[in-house]
């Protein structure tokens, strides 16, 4: 992985909100200048979010996010602005709908719709239960995971590898990127932004959305003993992603659980699922993303 590609990279908490702040040029049409988070493209979770963004500054303040479903057609230029149009396909009474397109150099790189619904009532309501797992107070964050392992991180990461980042994560099932060993496909991890969070659902949702797609297709590796830093690992790439909210005022002031599987990899592509939970166990939201796995020809 290239030195300076990981030098470059400032995700800090404070940055990654910075990033949820686009420019509106005309009522469907927004943009983003700042600095992409990302390595050799951008990050698939940065436009996702702010493709959310977009598309609620086209909804009315009644409504609020329930599901996003999203195809990634072309790599992001790490170095270029992207553009967002929004076509506000339907207004209903209780759901609106919005597709988001983001755009670089005139090609599409990027496309989600996006519902919105209205408040109802209860109705009937059901939830699985949060896996039985360490409280993340009797975890390691992965940082200091990291430290106890650092003669396995090639000298020129460790700077990468050890700084803050946007989110602390706690793991449960320690499976280490530069010495993986083949497991079942599942991963439990603990998440908390490394900053306090705007009492704001839009934002809160937004670094959700961001967060959801870090990650979600590591278990497509575990049974095989590999993660995305293996050397035979030629191309890797999320493919489509999915998500669903199921807690409306949503504040993210603690820890939550990512819980996360994959039930089958096959045919060069590999399922991701994942479940979000509260600490006391309360199902947040709900993911599910497809990815491109190429390896390489011996």
């Amino acid at each position: 992985m290239d030195k300076k590609l990981l030098a470059d990279q400032d995700n800090t908490f404070e940055r990654v909100l910075d990033r949820l702040k686009l420019e509106q040029i005309d009522t469907y049409l927004f943009r983003y200048k700042g600095k992409n988070a990302g390595l050799l493209r951008i990050f698939g979770g940065q436009v996702i979010a702010q493709s959310f963004i977009a598309a609620n500054h086209t909804v009315t303040n009644d409504t609020h996010l329930h599901s996003l479903h999203a195809y990634f057609l072309r790599p992001g230029i790490i170095k270029q602005p992207v553009l967002f149009s929004v076509d506000p396909v339907r207004d209903g009474r209780s759901f609106f709908t919005r597709t988001v397109k983001a755009i670089q150099n005139n090609e599409i790189i990027f496309t989600m719709t996006v519902s919105f619904h209205k408040e109802e009532g209860q109705g009937l309501t059901h939830s699985i239960e949060m896996p039985k797992v360490p409280d993340p107070d009797e975890l390691k964050d992965e940082i200091q995971m990291r430290e106890e392992g650092i003669d396995k991180i090639p000298q020129d990461l460790r700077p990468f590898f050890l700084k803050k980042r946007e989110y602390s994560i706690k793991w449960v099932e320690w499976n280490d990127i530069f010495d993986p060993k083949p497991m079942p496909p599942i991963r439990n991890i603990w998440l908390k932004p490394n900053g306090a969070m705007p009492k704001d659902r839009v934002i809160n949702h937004a670094f959700l959305s961001y967060v959801s797609d870090a990650g979600l297709l590591a278990p497509c590796l575990y049974p095989h003993g590999k993660s995305y830093m293996s050397p035979d690992i030629a191309m890797m790439a999320s493919l489509d992603h999915a998500m669903w909210f199921h807690k409306r005022d949503f504040q993210w002031d603690d820890w939550i659980l990512y819980s996360t599987d994959s039930p089958y990899t096959g045919g060069s592509r590999g399922l991701g699922r994942g479940t979000f939970f509260s600490r006391n166990g309360e199902v947040l939201a709900s993911v599910t993303q497809e990815g491109l796995f190429r390896i390489k020809k011996p």
